[in-house]
């Protein structure tokens, strides 16, 4: 189903307060899948503009992820955006918690994903290299942006503190309950 884009206006959301409204989801992400809340946070940020992109606006998809076949044959809603070529399709959201789910999932179940989660969930400038290396993103310099976005921002202090919290409670990354 395509989704049409809205014309955008307003305030723009800077990259602490995208950090303060997400911040809970990347968190809960890296303790259950693996994935480190600062390259979650930090691929939100650079991917969406910190919530300002026309993506992430009208189709709460804050990471960039393009519709496959797949999620187009299971009904999967759909926004025509330029990006690498003139109105390719973009995943579209009912919420940005669909995104970030989804996000989560497409690296955990994508196979050239899976040298990062050979890694530490700590080790955000492994993360970022492999990212890159497994072509996440079709732009230069992409682990370094990345890089640049948490260590300005001090994100990977969640990745410590999920270590730690999950060190303290003998749980191990990516075994999760019901949720």
């Amino acid at each position: 189903m395509f989704v049409s884009v809205p014309a955008i206006a307003g305030v723009r959301q800077t990259r602490e307060e995208y950090v303060e409204k997400y911040k809970a989801i990347a968190i809960a992400h890296m303790e259950r899948y693996g994935i480190p809340a600062s390259i979650t946070m930090a691929q939100g940020i650079l991917e969406s503009d910190a919530g300002n992109s026309a993506l992430s606006l009208s189709s709460n998809n804050h990471f960039g992820i393009k519709a496959t076949n797949t999620w187009l044959a299971d009904g999967g809603k759909y926004g025509l955006y330029t990006d690498d070529k003139p109105n390719e399709k973009f995943c579209s959201y009912d919420n940005v918690g669909e995104s970030y789910e989804h996000h989560s999932r497409f690296l955990k179940e994508n196979k050239r994903y899976s040298e990062c989660f050979k890694l530490s969930p700590d080790d955000y400038k492994g993360w970022t290299k492999g990212l890159e290396k497994a072509g996440y993103a079709t732009g230069g310099s992409y682990a370094s942006n990345l890089q640049k976005i948490i260590e300005v921002n001090g994100l990977d202090k969640y990745d410590r503190m999920v270590m730690e919290e999950m060190r303290s409670q003998g749980k191990e990354f990516g075994v999760h309950n019901a949720q």
